[in-house]
């Protein structure tokens, strides 16, 4: 099961108890359908669940008399609702006109404190899909003509966050990609369970990747530090070979002969390994002298 399919299965499991929020949760779910002809509307669906949920409220919110249909589109099983009725042609006729002033909870009819989120709960099983958190994080609303999108949009920007848009073909994809926001909206929803796991999972998410952040610091610090090592050595054995190491003065030649015996130490260990112990930056500055040294040798040679 997909975790689009567990929001939706949770959304619909949820019961509408006033009137007014059953009304704008019918319209939410018939957000996407179209008018064909005579007051005629049609809505098509990902699941047959959905479907036989729409005619019912259809039915016994406006008295239609739904007929439920199974087509194919590209290669997949869809089912469409379709059936007389004045009420929702007249709803959906209304929200494709220049939006002007006019609000979608204006048009909807919102009456109560709860209507707004029984709205969007219909639309999301209707249009909504959203990404396994585990695979990456993405919810959209798939909304077909502009004026509805823009109507959509501004309902979500007031009620929540502005969401992000993208043209797929004839329709436009209303969009977050931000975890807080997603796990946010299934919350809103009503999906408590789904947005629980969506947080649980986005926090094991976060923690390995500071994990694998913290590992590649560490590695890339050794990995300079190897390097300045191998660098440094070079430069006392170009020294040493010139017979020229002894006349750096007994500290120098001290610091260069620890750093031969060991090659893999930091600083920090290196500095603390000298008889009596230095400093690191003291470590730093005698390293320095001698890479300086090797630099004027090289020019000489």
């Amino acid at each position: 099961m997909s975790f689009t399919t567990e929001v939706i299965s949770e959304l619909m499991e949820a019961e509408q108890g006033k009137t007014c929020c059953r009304k704008a949760f019918l319209f939410g779910v018939f957000f996407g359908a179209s008018v064909e002809k005579n007051n005629v509307i049609r809505a098509d669906f990902r699941s047959e669940d959905v479907a036989l949920k729409a005619a019912e409220i259809l039915k016994r919110q406006f008295s239609a008399t739904p007929e439920i249909f199974k087509f194919c589109r590209a290669g997949r099983a869809m089912w469409g609702v379709r059936a007389l009725s004045k009420a929702m042609a007249a709803f959906l006729q209304r929200i494709d006109r220049e939006s002007g002033s006019e609000e979608l909870s204006d048009i909807v009819g919102f009456r109560c404190d709860t209507c707004a989120r029984s709205f969007l709960s219909g639309a999301f099983i209707a249009l909504g899909t959203v990404n396994d958190p585990k695979k990456g994080y993405h919810l959209e609303l798939s909304v077909s003509g502009k004026e509805r999108a823009k109507r959509l949009c501004a309902f979500l920007s007031s009620s929540l966050f502005e969401p992000k848009q993208v043209e797929r073909g004839a329709k436009i994809g209303l969009y977050y990609k931000k975890n807080i926001q997603i796990s946010d909206m299934l919350y809103y929803l009503g999906a408590t369970r789904c947005g629980f796991d969506f947080s649980n999972i986005c926090i094991e998410r976060d923690i390995r990747n500071d994990e694998n952040r913290a590992t590649n610091c560490v590695t890339t610090n050794i990995s300079k530090a190897v390097a300045a090592s191998f660098k440094q050595m070079e430069a006392i054995e170009l020294l040493e070979s010139a017979g020229k190491m002894t006349n750096l003065g007994e500290d120098l030649s001290y610091t260069a002969s620890l750093r031969m015996e060991n090659p893999s130490m930091s600083l920090a260990e290196l500095a603390r390994l000298h008889e009596p112990p230095i400093s690191k930056s003291g470590l730093n500055r005698r390293l320095a002298r001698i890479m300086e040294e090797a630099e004027s040798l090289k020019k000489e040679i």
